[in-house]
């Protein structure tokens, strides 16, 4: 957001690489064994990817968290948002789920699930079932941002008219 509070034209995708290091941060090994075979290097995450606190710190003041009028486009996204907000606060997620979800709408005001609007959504799924292989994507085909484009570029608005006709 610029100094009049206008948003850059067109989508407004990010994908960023924390540092990991595979024999010192916990993980799932199917998880990694998935992105390994998509191509992600974890070598280049350990030796040049963000430090989370230096993140965090820039991520708070940008203007997209904490704020109503930024709309997030996410696809079964959950455990995203959680690490999210670990570290946003610095601190361990509450152990109440009714807690976490406070602390989640805080954060993160407007929500889109695209997995989760699928499921109440029939023509969303639909329309996903009828264009997903016209998809283009660049870089790893597990490349989230490339992901992000392609639902944000595709439908525009249509999830909160869907939204709206199913509820």
């Amino acid at each position: 957001m610029n100094e009049q509070g206008e948003y850059p034209p067109g989508t407004s995708t990010w994908q960023f690489n924390f540092k990991f290091n595979l024999t010192e941060d916990m993980y799932a090994q199917d998880s990694i064994e998935l992105l390994t075979s998509s191509g992600i290097q974890f070598k280049k995450h350990e030796e040049d990817g963000i430090e989370t606190h230096y993140f965090a710190e820039l991520f708070m003041t940008s203007g997209v968290v904490l704020c109503e009028g930024v709309k997030w486009l996410s696809f079964h996204s959950g455990y995203d948002f959680g690490y999210l907000i670990k570290i946003l606060t610095n601190s361990n997620l509450p152990e109440v789920e009714l807690d976490f979800f406070e602390i989640l709408r805080l954060f993160f005001p407007v929500i889109y699930d695209v997995k989760y609007l699928m499921k109440s959504c029939k023509n969303l799924k639909m329309f996903f079932e009828d264009h997903i292989d016209n998809a283009k994507y660049c870089g790893h085909l597990y490349g989230l941002g490339s992901g992000s484009s392609y639902v944000q570029n595709g439908t525009g608005n249509a999830y909160e008219e869907e939204a709206s006709k199913q509820s």
